[in-house]
């Protein structure tokens, strides 16, 4: 069953939207502010995110600042309820349509290292031997894991290694989500796992 963060201040539009929620199959985890985010996606693994637009707008600029990146790693969509109708706002979709594409999207929890925006160029493959690899590079990177420029079709499973051009240091790895190219205005790529072997 899909999984759903709905922010609002307010009880009847949380009602209104966990209930249209719920009638499309859809579970509802419902928050009161921003400032409550961070902490559920590190612990629920969710399929998107609906913010109301009053609350959204009501919330202080440290509250906008800390979860935004947070927001942009998950479907996710301002809304209004309007006579206990559920608007998307900014996109010409319907909300059922908005959900019926979060139920692709796998869900995940974010991280709880720190991640670093940093451009790295390297090696992908899907085998160790690099017989097919591309050169692409590194959007962000953190100790377990990066997400990765890649216009590629994949899958959460795959198997990757990555040859890192500055100094030839080989990561073995899986992916653990991709955002194909040309869907919903996002940096296509995929999210890896790093896998160290012990020695």
């Amino acid at each position: 069953m899909p999984k759903f963060v709905v922010v609002a201040n307010s009880e009847a539009v949380i009602k209104t939207i966990t209930d249209v929620l719920q009638a499309d199959g859809a579970d509802a985890i419902a928050l009161s502010s921003l400032a409550e985010l961070p902490a559920i996606l590190r612990e629920v693994p969710v399929n998107g995110i609906l913010l109301d637009l009053v609350t959204s707008a009501k919330a202080t600029a440290q509250e906008k600042r800390e979860t935004n990146e947070l927001i942009q790693l998950y479907p996710h969509a301002k809304t209004k309820v309007i006579d206990h109708e559920v608007k998307i706002l900014g996109n010409s979709s319907s909300f059922q349509h908005f959900i019926q594409e979060c139920r692709s999207f796998t869900p995940r929890v974010i991280r709880r290292g720190s991640r670093q925006v940093r451009f790295i160029g390297f090696l992908l493959s899907t085998d160790s031997d690099f017989t097919d690899a591309d050169k692409t590079v590194t959007l962000n990177i953190s100790d377990d894991g990066c997400f990765v420029y890649s216009t590629g079709e994949w899958k959460a499973g795959d198997r990757v290694w990555l040859r890192f051009s500055e100094n030839e240091c080989v990561v073995q790895g899986v992916v653990r989500w991709w955002q194909p190219w040309g869907n919903n205005k996002r940096m296509p790529g995929i999210g890896i796992r790093f896998e160290f072997s012990q020695a």
